[in-house]
């Protein structure tokens, strides 16, 4: 695996050196034909390309392979994959009267809310392109002035501008979309939980290293494949990964494959009692060679949402459970431990785990 990968991440360094503005395709000398789309490197749709985002596409098309690749290979597994996604899988099941579009009407509230924001024509359905040329992270992620002012005027409205928030004085309704902004749990909402959390949620994930410890904040998405990548290469000094805030992903394919990279350069990982992780950060977690809880982190997890159709409605045969399934025998999870998750808690609400569903489904080890 090693000595795959290092050949891969120096043509990865390569090919991004030598990249021209203007150029958008690698053409191969031998045929007229084949075109590897340069887009199909940029995973986050930013119009900046790194080596280590042609890395993670790289070690994608050789797994679909299957043994070493050929130009006219990776071309076609390119061309064909270029901005799939999970949402894409989806698609056929969704487009429920077959016109080659998602209506916002033929899918459930949460995800009209989220595709709303892909529908750039404003017809109120979202065709293929629009899934696939659509930047996650730009809809999702604000600046830190944003989340500034975000958390300004929730003290305004909810706190009378004080800078601690008490939770019990104020309506149910809104008690409850500010309490998964209480950090420590203890019924009062300060300025300072409210601005680390707004952050993590708004955010993508971080990594900041200090000794053998990379410090990861921030929600998993389309880059932290190649941001994991780049801390593997960049840092091979690091041995853990302290996960301090990260509420989860808005990417479970990427999210995934970037924990499987740290599963199989045997990274360890870690929560401190301040830690506040959950939903895909929990499976990202689970992905350390030795998995280190201290008592008072929060982990938390419930049902994957997103789909036309729940994740507790489905058969257990179904496809869609299956990748998950594959990434808990891999990181060596029980099987029981993803249909737990299922029934913990709803996509849009949260289960924090006990010390013994902790213990139970091998959380620590």
């Amino acid at each position: 695996m090693k000595n795959l990968t290092f050949l891969l991440i120096a043509l990865a360094i390569v090919i991004a050196g030598k990249l021209q503005a203007q150029e958008t395709t690698i053409k191969n000398k031998s045929s007229n034909d084949t075109f590897v789309n340069l887009q199909s490197f940029d995973s986050n749709k930013d119009g900046i390309m790194t080596p280590f985002e042609v890395l993670d596409v790289m070690l994608i098309a050789q797994k679909q392979a299957g043994s070493n690749l050929k130009i006219d290979q990776l071309a076609a597994l390119l061309n064909e994959s270029d901005g799939e996604d999970e949402f894409l899988a989806e698609f056929e099941e969704a487009d429920r009267n077959k016109n080659g579009k998602i209506e916002l009407e033929e899918v459930d509230k949460e995800t009209a809310q989220f595709l709303v924001l892909m529908d750039t024509d404003g017809d109120k359905a979202v065709s293929k392109e629009e899934i696939k040329n659509f930047n996650i992270e730009s809809a999702f992620f604000i600046s830190d002035d944003q989340i500034e002012q975000e958390v300004a005027t929730i003290f305004s409205e909810y706190g009378d501008d004080k800078e601690v928030i008490v939770l019990a004085d104020i309506s149910k309704k809104i008690r409850k979309q500010l309490s998964s902004l209480d950090i420590d749990g203890n019924g009062e909402l300060t300025k300072q939980e409210a601005t680390q959390l707004t952050k993590a949620n708004s955010s993508e994930a971080q990594f900041i290293v200090k000794g053998d410890v990379a410090y990861m904040n921030g929600t998993i998405c389309t880059t932290t494949p190649a941001k994991v990548l780049e801390l593997l290469f960049q840092h091979p000094e690091v041995k853990t990964i302290e996960m301090q805030i990260v509420p989860g992903s808005i990417n479970d394919v990427a999210n995934l494959r970037a924990s499987l990279y740290v599963h199989r350069f045997g990274l360890n990982t870690r929560v401190t009692k301040n830690s506040l992780i959950a939903s895909g950060g929990t499976d990202f977690f689970l992905a350390g060679k030795k998995r280190e809880v201290e008592e008072g982190a929060t982990i938390g997890v419930h049902s994957w949402g997103g789909g036309p159709t729940a994740a507790t409605k489905l058969p257990k045969d179904h496809e869609a459970h299956q990748k998950y399934l594959d990434y808990y025998r891999q990181v060596d999870i029980p099987e029981s431990f993803y249909w737990y998750t299922l029934q913990a808690a709803p996509a849009d609400d949260i289960h924090n785990m006990t010390s013994q569903e902790i213990k139970q489904y091998n959380v620590t080890n």
